[in-house]
């Protein structure tokens, strides 16, 4: 923060302020542009006149400001009719006013100027020339005390508003308008303009602002909103202001307190404080500094500052990162922290050694402890609200000492003291924490029922507080917990009843997930330790002991929750079991269990579950039906209603969560098996009582249960205790779990144990194999419950049996069938499996059995497709359930409820979530075996689910959460279901799919239907020509529309479209897909009758973008119907439907006519209204394109080649053949014409240029069409016969692909079918070349003298709404139809003169205004318009055959449209280069079709290019790019990155605190597509150039990379000298770009390109050592506000490197050796000191085209290191490396030793970091992923090293030792290697190894000496012979 003082002195500019100007750049040459000698003659007397006059005294004030004020409207007025003057000398004149004009508005308000009456601040003309000054020249300095004047104007304004003064004269309303605009446009231009401005600045400003905002109300008058938006604007600031200035207010306090409290001479007194208080000693010392920080926080506590007590355990973290940076700086190498030396150069380390950093954490903790007995001690009752404030802020702070304990790491085990106080001391700290925990939980259930709110806030947070202070002790270390884990879970449970039982407060909320966490946290810890088993079980064991089951007199103990609801209790479990979180965790410590403990870990949950079972027995001996009542039983008070809740919902979820989890391998499946048999084994005795074949009834197992024998009297009244369903869901699941869990186990095991473990499942058909398939008996396999008992009874029997006698009107009831569903589902997988077995067997070529077994074999298949089918059946009711939209039993179910995926959590309101879950996850399991009419409801109810039903809140919340912890609706299960490919794959159900889509979209078509009548229309092909007549008519007048439920209306049917617009495989159901096209039709056409009768009375908007949704539709199926050659009679009816000249006629004139109501319904040119217009007519073109590519094909060579094909191999189906060729000449001669009615019905449109002039007969002048142009209509017409001309092109170019060969006869077929639209093109090109000389070229004093110019009229007449160019065509065209005979097109050899012609008969100021985002439908139109030339032209290229096909000659007069074509490329190339600012979203459209024109112009053979032309093209491609990588920053690279590398999987991100916006996401995205089309358009025409053009391209690419300025040969753009090391020009960076390009384009023998190479690499290294410096690491933290003048230094020597790479890899090219020894000095010139850079923030002084920072000469950036960029560079570097080593062997040896340089700078960039000491000296450094990932780069090298052992044998040792040292910490930082770098090198190590001989060895034995890197040699060379030599075996 600046100082008042500093502000001052930095706020009055001066004219003569020194800053750094950037050097202007030579004027172009003359011939650029118009020269205007009259109006560009400088007017010296004026200006010096006018800066006299302001310097002097002798005018008065007012007089200057009028002066001034004349100034710069005389500029503005010349400016805007275009004249321009000296752009130098008009900025240095600008810059002196605005620096005066500053001056006089911020003179003090007690100036003693008496003679000055009136304030120079209120007179609006001052703000009127600081605007203009600001606009033209952006990087004027600013004042800073700028905002006194405007805190002035505030308070003005703010003294009106209360006097009730008028704002009715012009020159008040004036003053705030200006203010208002010059205040507005200087901070968009410059966000940062003020903030370096004091605080005292700030708030004379924003008080004045504050108190404007608060009086004014917008509502009043006029006058006064325009004061409310200059307050709002002024408040806008200061809030970026405070943001900005937050941080380093935060960081000053910092520092105060670290000095102050702990300065580095004061730190050896806190170590000796505990000794200190062991002896007695005088008042001097017990008064002494150290001591005076406990007594002032003693001091705090008694003086109840509560805030101050809460972060006073902040200083704690300041103490340790003060103490640690002074030990780091200070303490000798080897010297531990935590043990201190002696030393003559750390006089003031502590001296006592024994003392550590944890006693002073004793000190700190100390007085915290003892205040927590005192508490413990207390009533909690007797306390207010204050006390309890304390106490919270007393918890707070012990939370942030342990805190800092946990993540400084404080506490080691290992250097605890013998007696092991430390751990004591943290113990009892845990336990006065539990003890006063005990003692807040009994005032937290006293307190339940008071009325004060405030304690009840409170309590929670003071839970919260203990809660994470428990998790900090389990973090520390675990032995703190001591031995009772019960207790801890006992509280936990305790907290979660007690907050269940306070919902609605807010901090509950909080609780809760803190105690979720700390419950995750102690089962990850226990993971760790390896006894994850054991806390589980002792979960188990506190749920069965919850205090909510026990009987009233059991005595009291801690944590009861005996006077709590038991409903809220088994509600606090479930919610607390159910978590995510604690799910997460079980799931995962099981996950990670070493293998070999998963058996002993089942066998403890196999122990746990039978004292389970037993507990449950126990509750028998209080329960007395007779005594006790029915209804005391059925009551949720019962103790065994709790308890069997607890067993089947909580303690289920426990162990089938483990069993679940369970990680099965071949090592440890037969222990796992065998405990799994255990575990059965323990629920057999019960559950085989309900599930045996001779009695299935619910009697005997209720009796086992209850471990009562019951009479037949008693087991009826049991079977109506609704809790039994608790017992049936518990063994239900721990049965299934066990079985899962045990074919896993089977599905690993040896044949020999599968065998024997199948039979006792009672399915070992599974594991048959070989002949044991021909024994029937083998297959067949027996029940579900086989496992249990071997005469069971089926899954059938026991879902009727429950389903009768279970009680159906409780929760338990909703678990049980969803268990009955799982079973369902196990038993059909079985069932699946045993069908296609006996399938396999059935089959007729398979003679394994004679009659008898086949048919028993059939029989026994018969049986289970029956018992497949009853389960299904029985899934299938609940589906119809949900059909009817109830829930049965369940009561009505809501579709917006939700289910967090827990079993656990599963009641009647979830229950259909849960059961459709699993329909849809299973549904080729349950799919074979269901009925027509199942699949028809399942599929109903997907549609119902997936589009019908409303979303709810959890879905759009769970749309934009990536967390797992997300809850599922039915929403969401449906949409996952239709994006799973099953259901595309198999027929049966993709049929279903139709069929119920195809209905839902007709329901909702007729849901705008606005007559009754209408409905039954909906199956037949609409009558569009009606509607047609109707539009030319213009009788759509009146009628309704329907407007109910119109939201919900629009969305199902938008939902439904775009759906169709992604679907495959609607198509190969032709009656669904003729169906789908007729309902799209017809409503496209109610929406066109509702838009065009009453737009007013809906919501057009809504209806526009539906009318897209259906064009997107559209698109979508016909173009997957054209990827495959359909059959006849479907190609026919399609055909009829959407290809007859109806349906053409109706795609383009619905598209009119809604562009033309979208004026009326959208506001002026808004981004929506681009977006959907635009997509409408590109959706329409796209239709047009694919209906004529797929007929193309049809009339082309490729169906008929392939079906003759086919049949050559068949002589035998002669009829067949004879039959398909007669239905393919039908559908060839159908498709033929298609394609005819398509072009003639774009002919009929394109006979006229559509104008907005209403008069029938009228006259235009040529210059005034442009004007008058109908654009919209031009568009839709352009974009159509651009969709018509590339689906034509994209059909001649498939097949020319597919039959590159092809006979005389062949190639005189297609010339013959492109000759039946030689007209129609003809016609076409004519139109283009007539709109492009109409309309974009000036047609007044042009001196073109092309066959168009001379017949263009200088009046056309307008007829009916369109301009009469029929002479103009017919005469051009009758030189078109010669297109069928006509060679490739060519420009004339005149063509080197186009320059000076077109650019002077160009419209420049157009292109620039739709470079700005100006006239967006001129824009597009122009796009299409280059898009058609691009396919004529590419039609043209296509069809050009030997001259025995065409003879005769191409005549010059056809192309002459090019001239202009190619001048407006060029111009608009040139136009981009020139680009100041990032282009506008929509500019960038017309440009693509530029581009793509100039793509397909290169792609021809012969272009027939000047070599002047061609390289003035090259040239603007070259500038266009540079500007692209200039806005790109450091996000520019070549394009084998944009593709993708390696080094991007990471994924990484800079860890800034600034959000890179969608609107920045985009501005890179349009940037990446601009630059690859351009590329794309330089590769075309590079690729075919030739030996001149090539030439030409060389040397500009050449004059690049050296930095010759475009416009002055002796000025270079290639610098150094900076702070940042260097800059280069865009152009520069283009050429390293372009010359990758030429590199993967041009093949290297050419000896043009061979000759050039040593200029061009030595170009390169010299923009290396131009620009390399430590910020090329780095990038900018915030997005700039304007983009820079020069590309990013970082990017360009990434992009030099990756060229250079390029180039030594390319054998053709031969590398002069000095640039060899260049490339292998090149990582030493990079990465020398990388590991020095800081990994912060820094800061840099940088230049910017917005301005500068206020008070500087420069702007002040904040960078940071870019880490995934670092990674780049470095593996750069390692394959540049690499391949010198490869191709460049000679070389290499000669410069062994720069080459050991550069391999030891980038392994010391591998060396491991302490990251406390990298955090606390702000060094850089790689994390583990990023590390390992630049590892595999290096080790690369020494690899490619054993690859040249012939010439690199010898010096091998040498890089051996390099590694040796630093793998043995003798690095630079002394820290050595971690073992995942090791592990990661060690490939390339051994590599090294392997090319030493045994002399090396030794000589490196003797080299390395005693010591650790002997020992490393030793174990490298040992674990190389172990893992890595060759010793003669495979």
């Amino acid at each position: 923060m600046e100082s008042a003082a500093s502000s001052h002195r930095a706020a009055l500019p001066t004219p003569c302020a020194s800053r750094k100007r950037r050097r202007s750049q030579s004027p172009p040459p003359a011939r650029e542009g118009p020269s205007e000698p009259a109006l560009a003659r400088p007017r010296f007397g004026e200006n010096l006149d006018l800066i006299l006059s302001l310097q002097g005294k002798e005018l008065s004030l007012e007089r200057k400001i009028e002066l001034a004020f004349n100034f710069i409207t005389t500029e503005s007025n010349r400016s805007s009719h275009g004249h321009r003057a000296d752009n130098i000398k008009l900025l240095r004149m600008v810059s002196f006013i605005g620096n005066w004009v500053q001056s006089i508005l911020i003179l003090p308000e007690n100036s003693k100027r008496v003679s000055e009456p009136f304030d120079p601040v209120l007179d609006y003309r001052c703000w009127v020339i600081l605007r203009f000054c600001i606009e033209k020249k952006p990087s004027v300095s600013i004042s800073l005390n700028l905002l006194k004047p405007l805190g002035r104007v505030a308070k003005d304004g703010l003294s009106r508003v209360q006097l009730g003064a008028s704002f009715d004269d012009s020159e008040s309303s004036l003053l705030f308008e200006r203010v208002l605009d010059c205040t507005s446009f200087l901070f968009s231009s410059n966000t940062r303009a003020f903030f370096n401005a004091g605080v005292d600045l700030w708030t004379s400003c924003v008080i004045e602002a504050i108190n404007l905002g608060q009086k004014v109300s917008p509502n009043e008058k006029s006058g006064c909103a325009v004061l409310q938006n200059l307050g709002n604007c002024l408040a806008r600031a200061i809030f970026k202001f405070s943001k900005k200035q937050a941080g380093t207010t935060l960081k000053i306090a910092e520092e105060i307190l670290s000095n102050g409290l702990f300065h580095p001479q004061h730190l050896s007194g806190y170590f000796g404080l505990k000794n200190l208080n062991k002896a007695p000693i005088a008042k001097d010392v017990r008064g002494s500094y150290h001591r005076h920080l406990f007594e002032r926080f003693k001091g705090i506590k008694a003086e109840s500052k509560a805030v101050l007590l809460a972060e006073f355990g902040y200083l704690l973290q300041l103490f340790v990162s003060r103490a640690r940076n002074q030990s780091t700086s200070l303490a000798p190498k080897g010297t531990s922290f935590r043990n201190p030396q002696k030393s003559s150069d750390a006089s003031e380390e502590p001296q006592h050694h024994g003392e550590s950093i944890f006693e002073v954490f004793m000190q700190f903790m100390e007085p915290l402890v003892s205040e927590c007995k005192s508490y413990s001690q207390k009533d909690f009752s007797d306390l207010g609200v204050t006390k309890l404030v304390e106490v919270h802020c007393m918890l707070k702070s012990i939370n942030e000492i342990l805190r800092t304990v946990t993540e400084e790491k404080i506490y080691v085990p290992t250097e605890d003291t013998p007696e092991g106080s430390y751990l004591q001391f943290l113990q009892d700290i845990y336990r006065v924490l539990i003890l006063m925990a005990e003692k807040l939980y009994d005032f937290w259930v006293s307190a339940v029922h008071l009325e004060d709110t405030n304690i009840k806030k409170m309590l929670p947070l003071m839970f919260v507080e203990i809660v994470v202070a428990v998790g900090h002790f389990v973090e520390i270390e675990y032995k703190v917990l001591g031995g009772d884990l019960a207790k801890l879970w006992s509280m936990l449970f305790a907290l979660a009843a007690i907050n269940a039982s306070s919902k609605g407060i807010k901090p509950c909320f909080l609780l809760t997930s803190k105690i979720s966490s700390l419950s995750s946290q102690v089962i990850h810890t226990f993971s760790e330790l390896r006894q994850v088993a054991h806390s589980i079980c002792m979960l188990c064991n506190t749920v069965r002991t919850f205090r909510s089951v026990a009987g009233p007199d059991v005595v009291p103990r801690p944590f009861s929750v005996a006077s709590l609801s038991s409903h809220k209790c088994l509600e606090s479990l479930a919610t607390l079991l159910s978590s995510q979180t604690l799910r997460d965790a079980i799931c995962t410590s099981i996950n990670s269990m070493p293998e070999g403990q998963s058996s002993r870990c089942i066998g403890e949950l196999t122990v746990d579950l039978t004292d389970t079972l037993k507990w449950m027995n126990n509750c028998s001996e209080d329960v007395d039906l007779e005594s006790q009542g029915e209804s005391l039983l059925i009551s949720r008070k019962s103790v065994f209603y709790q308890k069997a809740e607890l067993l089947g919902r909580h303690l289920c979820e426990l162990y089938t969560s483990v069993l679940d989890s369970i990680t099965v391998t071949s090592s440890n499946t037969a222990l796992v098996a065998r405990s799994v048999e255990r575990l059965v084994n323990a629920i057999r005795p019960k559950l085989s009582q309900l599930v045996r074949n001779d009695s299935v009834s619910s009697s005997e197992f209720i009796c086992s249960v209850v471990g009562n024998n019951l009479s037949k009297k008693q087991c009826a009244k049991w079977q109506k205790i609704p809790s039994l369903s608790w017992m049936f869901v518990f063994f239900f699941r721990i049965y299934t779990s066990c079985r899962s869990l045990y074919r896993q186990s089977v599905g690993l095991m040896p044949p020999d144990l599968a065998i024997e473990a199948t039979e006792l499942v009672g399915n070992s058909f599974t594991v048959c194999c070989g002949k044991e398939w021909t024994n029937a008996s083998n297959v067949i396999a027996e029940g579900y419950f086989a496992w249990i008992v071997e005469s069971s009874g089926s899954l059938l029997d026991v879902i009727e049996t429950l389903s009768q006698s279970i009680p159906k009107n409780h929760s338990g009831f909703a678990m049980l069938v969803y268990v009955l569903h799982m079973m369902a589902l196990q038993r059909l997988n079985d069932l699946n499996r045993q069908i296609n077995a006996f399938d396999y067997l059935l089959e007729d070529n398979t003679q394994q059995f004679d009659t008898e077994d086949r048919g028993n074999t059939a029989v026994f298949k018969e049986s289970c497709c029956l018992e497949a089918a009853r389960l299904t059946n029985f899934m299938m009711n609940y589906v119809g359930i949900l059909s009817s939209g109830e829930n049965g039993h369940f009561q009505c179910y809501e579709i917006s409820s939700s289910w967090d995926l827990s079993i656990c959590s599963l009641d009647e309101g979830s229950f259909h979530i849960a059961t459709w879950r699993l329909l849809c996850e299973n549904i080729d399991i349950w799919s074979p075996h269901a009925s027509k009419k199942d699949l028809k409801s399942f599929f109903s109810n997907l549609m119902k689910f997936s589009f019908v039903q409303k979303r709810s809140c959890k879905d759009e919340e769970n749309s934009g959460n990536q967390c797992s912890h997300r809850e599922i609706t039915l929403h969401t299960i449906s949409v996952e279901l239709l994006c799973d490919t099953i259901i595309y794959d198999r027929k049966v159900l993709l049929k279903n799919l139709a069929s119920s889509f195809c209905h839902a979209l007709k329901k909702s078509v007729s849901s705008f239907v606005t007559r009754a009548d209408e409905d039954a229309f909906l199956d037949i092909s609409p009558d569009l020509m009606e509607i047609l007549d109707k539009l030319n008519n213009k009788k759509l007048v009146g009628g309704t529309y329907p407007d109910e439920d119109g939201v919900d209306k629009h969305r199902i049917c938008e939902n439904l479209l775009n759906f169709l617009s992604t679907v495959p495989g609607f198509h190969s159901n032709s009656k669904s897909f003729l169906r789908l096209i007729t309902h799209i039709l017809h409503l496209e056409r109610l929406l066109l009758l509702a838009l065009l009768r009453r737009y007013e009375l809906c919501n057009p908007i809504e209806l526009i973008r539906l009318f897209i949704c259906c064009r997107r539709a559209t698109q979508n199926l016909v173009s997957k119907f054209g990827k495959e050659y359909p059959e006849s009679k479907q190609h026919s009816a399609f055909s009829k439907l959407i290809g007859n000249s109806d349906s053409l006629i109706w795609l383009l004139r619905s598209v009119q006519e809604i562009i033309h109501l979208s004026h009326k319904i959208f506001e002026e040119h808004t981004d929506e209204k681009k977006n959907t217009l635009f997509s409408l007519v590109d959706k329409t073109s796209e239709i047009f394109s694919t209906l004529a590519n797929m007929n193309s094909k049809f009339c082309l060579l490729g169906p008929k080649k392939r079906i003759e094909c086919s049949l050559e191999h068949s002589a035998s189906e002669s009829d067949t053949s004879e039959h398909d060729a007669q239905t393919f000449d039908t559908l060839e001669s159908s498709a033929l014409e298609y394609v005819k009615i398509m072009a003639e019905q774009l002919e009929k449109t394109a006979t006229g240029i559509p104008v907005t002039v209403k008069d029938r007969n009228c006259v235009i002048k040529l210059e005034n069409c442009y004007d008058n142009v109908c654009w919209d209509t031009l568009l839709c017409t352009m974009s159509c016969i651009s969709g018509f001309l590339w689906g034509v092109v994209s059909a001649v170019e498939s097949t020319i692909k597919d039959y590159l060969v092809a006979s005389s006869e062949e190639r005189k077929v297609m010339h013959q079918y492109a000759s039946n639209f030689s007209r129609f093109i003809a016609k076409f090109e004519t139109f283009i070349d007539i709109c492009l000389h109409v309309l974009f070229m000036e047609n007044k004093d042009c001196g073109s003298v092309d066959l168009i110019s001379t017949g263009l009229p200088q009046e056309l007449d307008c007829e009916n709404g369109f301009l009469n160019i029929d002479a103009v065509m017919d005469g051009w065209t009758t030189h078109q139809l010669k297109l069928q005979s006509d060679g490739p097109p060519s420009i004339p050899s005149e063509s080197h003169n186009f320059g000076l012609f077109t650019i002077q008969c160009m419209k420049r100021s157009l292109l620039e205004n739709l470079l700005n985002g100006e006239g967006p439908f001129i824009a597009f139109t122009l796009k299409e318009l280059y898009t058609v030339s691009a396919a004529i032209v590419k039609l043209k290229g296509l069809l050009s055959f030997p001259r025995d096909v065409c003879r005769q000659e191409c005549n010059p007069s056809q192309q002459m449209s090019l001239d202009p074509m190619v001048g407006t490329a060029y111009i608009a190339l040139q136009k981009i280069a020139d680009m100041s600012n990032w282009p506008d979203k929509f500019s960038l459209v017309w440009i693509d079709g530029i581009l793509r024109y100039l793509e397909v112009l290169g792609t021809l053979p012969e272009h027939k290019l000047s070599k002047e032309l061609y390289a003035q093209i090259v040239n603007a491609h070259v500038r266009a790019i540079g500007k692209c990588i200039v806005l790109q920053g450091k996000g520019a690279s070549l394009p084998t990155h944009e593709i993708g590398t390696s080094t991007k999987e990471l994924n990484l991100q800079n860890t800034s605190d600034s959000v890179v916006t969608k609107y920045i996401m985009d501005r890179q995205n349009r940037l990446n597509s601009l630059k690859s089309r351009l590329r794309l358009s330089m590769r075309k025409f590079v690729n075919v150039a030739s030996n001149m053009h090539l030439s030409a391209t060389i040397q500009v690419i050449e004059r690049a990379l050296v930095g010759v300025n475009q416009y002055s040969h002796s000025i270079y753009e290639v610098k150094t000298g900076a702070s940042n090391g260097g800059i280069v020009s865009s152009d520069v960076a283009a050429g390293i770009d372009c010359l990758y390009l030429l590199l993967e384009t041009v093949p290297g023998n050419k000896r043009v390109f061979k000759r050039t190479v040593p200029g061009l690499v030595g170009a390169l290294f010299n923009i290396v050592l131009h620009l390399q410096s430590p910020l090329v690491f780095y990038t900018e933290k915030l997005p700039s506000l304007y983009p820079d003048f020069h590309p990013d230094a970082g990017a360009i020597v990434l992009m030099c490197v990756e060229v250079i790479t390029a180039f030594v890899g390319r054998h053709t090219f031969q590398i002069d050796a000095c640039h060899v020894s260049q490339c292998l000095h090149l990582p030493v010139t990079l990465f020398k000191g990388f590991k020095h850079l800081a990994g912060q923030t820094v800061s840099h002084s940088s230049e910017k085209s917005g301005g500068q920072t206020v008070g500087q000469p420069l702007d002040t950036e904040e960078y940071i290191f870019d880490r995934q960029f670092s990674i780049d560079m470095y593996a750069a570097c390692c394959k540049l490396l690499c391949t010198v080593l490869r191709h460049q062997q000679r070389e290499v040896g000669r410069c062994v030793a720069v080459m050991e340089d550069s391999v030891n700078i980038l392994l010391s960039c591998l060396e491991s970091a302490d990251p406390k000491m990298v955090r606390m000296a702000g060094h850089f450094s790689w994390n583990k992923e990023e590390a390992l990932k630049c590892a595999s780069f290096f080790r690369r090298i020494y690899e490619e090293m054993r690859q040249q052992r012939e010439i690199l044998g010898k010096h091998s040792i040498h890089f051996l030792a390099g590694y040796i040292s630093m793998f043995s910490a003798q690095g630079p930082f002394q820290t050595g290697i971690t073992r995942e770098i090791d592990e990661a090198l060690r490939p390339g190590v051994y590599s090294l190894i392997d090319i030493c001989e045994e002399s090396d060895f030794q000589q490196l034995h003797t080299y390395l000496g005693e010591g650790p890197c002997r020992t490393t040699l030793a174990n490298l060379v040992n674990d190389y012979k172990l893992h890595f030599q060759y010793q003669g075996k495979i």
